[in-house]
């Protein structure tokens, strides 16, 4: 009897041991197939992390800070444009907010020659989730009726608003 009990302890003892070893397995699936999954949110490049990463840095700014980053955005232009003049080559990267606060990269980069831009908005829930390049010749800036707009001039094409601010503002 002694016998029949011991053999039942062990039977009882290695029927959980792998039970355990079953949820290990599945719980180290688990963690994978979530790892795999946040892999797949982070984006590609190492380009686009950094946009991500200032882009969600300046999502909720205070009215103060977002000035601030107007202006930058309005002196970065200017030296860009100033570049442009002396056919000196330069890049400018600007993050816009749509009213929803979803992100809208527009990069301008002169090589001597052309401007090129690129508008991103594939982080734009509401937007057509596309990247637009064009191949610029000038670009321009105008002051009226209290708005400050910054344009490039693209072949045949209408002109392509950079940025737009109320210029009473700054």
């Amino acid at each position: 009897m002694k016998i029949w009990k011991i053999l039942l302890l062990a039977l009882l003892l290695t029927g959980c041991g792998e039970s355990t070893e079953e949820e290990t397995d599945q719980s180290k699936k688990e963690q994978e197939n979530s790892t795999m999954e946040q892999e797949d949110q982070e984006p590609d490049s190492k380009e686009e992390k950094g946009t991500e990463d200032s882009a969600d840095m300046n999502k909720e700014e205070p009215e103060d800070k977002a000035v601030e980053k107007q202006v930058e955005i309005i002196e970065e232009l200017d030296a860009f444009i100033q570049n442009v003049q002396q056919g000196t080559v330069d890049e400018v990267h600007i993050v816009r907010r749509t009213t929803e606060g979803d992100p809208i990269f527009i990069d301008l980069s002169f090589n001597g020659e052309d401007i090129n831009y690129k508008h991103d908005n594939r982080r734009d829930k509401l937007g057509n989730g596309q990247i637009t390049t064009k191949t610029c010749q000038s670009i321009d800036k105008e002051e009226q009726e209290g708005t400050l707009a910054y344009q490039l001039t693209c072949g045949h094409e209408r002109s392509v608003e950079i940025y737009q601010t109320d210029y009473n503002e700054y």
